[in-house]
C-alpha cells in the first residue's frame, strides 16, 4: 500500500466521486451566511443544509466536497479533547459525497468499499463494516458468509458488526 499525502487523499476522493457523476462543490465559507443557527461551518453538510430541509434545490442530485470546518462550541464541541489525540481538531477539512434523492445505502456502501480498497489500496482483509443491529435493509442475514476480504450487502459474523443504538450512543440519546 502506497503512502498518500493529505492532498493526494483529498484529490483522489474528489476525483473518484466526480467519476461517479457527482458535481464538485468548492468549500463554502467558514462563516456561513444567512444562517443564524451557526457561528462557524462545523460539518461538511452545512452548505447543503437547505437542500436537506427542502427549502433549496440544486441543479445536481449528487455532490462531492472538501469542506473547511471549525468546531469550538456547541453540540460538536471538541475543544476539551483537542491536543489529547490525533483526531480531535478545531480546524479541519471534511470530505463528503452527497445524494439529494438520487442514491442511498447500497451505492454509498459499494462506492466507499471501492474507494478504500481499489483507489486507496487498503487491504480488504483488515476492513470491517458496521451497521445498526436492526438495519436488515442494508445488511440482510446471509445463508453463507462471503469469501474473506470481500464485502456483501449482508451481515456476517466476519464482515459486519451490528451496533445497538442504545448501548453505542446511549449517552447522547437521553
Amino acid at each position: 500500500m502506497k503512502k498518500l499525502t493529505g492532498n493526494e487523499i483529498r484529490q483522489m476522493f474528489i476525483d473518484f466521486f466526480v467519476e461517479h457523476n457527482h458535481t464538485f462543490v468548492p468549500s463554502a465559507s467558514l462563516v456561513p451566511g444567512g444562517d443564524a443557527t451557526l457561528l462557524f461551518t462545523n460539518a461538511g453538510m452545512v452548505q447543503f443544509k437547505d437542500v436537506f430541509l427542502g427549502t433549496d434545490k440544486r441543479p445536481y442530485t449528487r455532490a462531492v466536497n472538501s469542506q473547511k470546518c471549525m468546531r469550538v462550541a456547541g453540540k460538536h464541541n471538541d475543544l476539551d479533547d483537542v491536543g489529547r489525540d490525533d483526531y480531535h481538531h478545531t480546524f479541519f477539512e471534511m470530505l463528503g459525497n452527497w445524494s439529494f434523492g438520487d442514491y442511498y445505502k447500497k451505492e454509498a456502501i459499494t462506492w466507499s468499499w471501492q474507494l478504500l480498497t481499489e483507489a486507496w489500496g487498503l487491504p480488504k482483509d483488515r476492513l470491517y463494516a458496521t451497521c445498526f443491529k436492526d438495519d436488515m435493509e442494508t445488511f440482510p442475514p446471509m445463508k453463507k458468509p462471503p469469501k474473506p476480504g470481500t464485502i456483501s450487502l449482508a451481515s456476517t459474523q466476519r464482515m459486519c458488526f451490528s451496533l445497538d443504538v442504545r448501548k453505542t450512543f446511549g449517552k447522547w440519546l437521553k
